[in-house]
């Protein structure tokens, strides 16, 4: 991957990938469906458990949060696997990516080889151009590894990537221990078909807005509140692109 320079203006994004409200990441608009990836969190040995799994004791799945996906979910149960390892936070673990690529690469107009932005959040240095690079979709999980590396500059796995074009676009949110991926309905529904990956349908950043943390009735909070305006816990998000 090569860095870009910083008037580069990344397929017409740079505004809203500097935009106040995108400080952890930019969630676009106008693409026909999304989903989530829970990004993978581990026993004592090592092995991948489902959050899924982790919730049914307890009558509960993903989908009754009512608020953004975040480890919070699972940091309330109250009997987790011994050495439980929490999922990671801003950033997807390397399996996730590695089936999340092979699924894109279906998807995207030049296979694995599609040149794609790869750019970081805004919080990693608030107030400077946003850091991007320009790479093809197969150097994702050799990027990875660098970036998990502790003698590698101290950036994160990008935050936003996606191909020229926006056939798709992902986004890992820095508050947040998911994956929102965005693009056409087949996509999609390959993604929530998927025999490893863990994804579920959930609310987008901006439509769940207020919403209070906690298990809640989504719909039901938002309904009970007709017309109100919603006042956000973080800045409200634009729909620039």
């Amino acid at each position: 991957m090569r860095i870009l320079p910083a008037d580069d203006p990344l397929g017409g994004l740079r505004a809203c990938l500097e935009a106040d409200e995108a400080v952890t990441g930019h969630e676009p608009s106008g693409f026909p469906d999304h989903c989530w990836l829970l990004h993978a969190a581990h026993d004592a040995h090592g092995t991948r458990v489902r959050w899924s799994e982790l919730l049914a004791p307890y009558g509960r799945t993903p989908a009754d949060w009512g608020h953004n996906l975040s480890y919070r979910i699972l940091s309330e149960l109250p009997d987790r696997p011994t050495g439980f390892t929490w999922p990671e936070m801003g950033t997807p673990d390397r399996e996730t990516l590695r089936h999340l690529v092979d699924v894109l690469a279906r998807h995207s107009p030049q296979g694995a080889a599609t040149p794609c932005f790869w750019v970081q959040a805004w919080i990693e240095d608030v107030g400077e151009p946003v850091t991007a690079r320009l790479g093809r979709l197969d150097e994702a999980l050799a990027h990875h590894d660098l970036c998990e590396d502790p003698g590698h500059a101290p950036y994160h796995f990008p935050a936003q990537w996606w191909p020229d074009g926006r056939a798709w676009y992902v986004l890992t949110d820095w508050d947040l221990s998911a994956t929102e991926v965005f693009g056409s309905p087949e996509l999609i529904a390959e993604l929530l078909g998927h025999p490893w990956l863990e994804a579920v349908r959930h609310p987008t950043i901006a439509a769940v807005g207020d919403a209070p943390v906690g298990w809640r009735d989504y719909r039901a909070w938002r309904a009970a509140r007709p017309g109100r305006a919603v006042v956000a816990t973080r800045p409200a998000r634009s729909r620039c692109g």
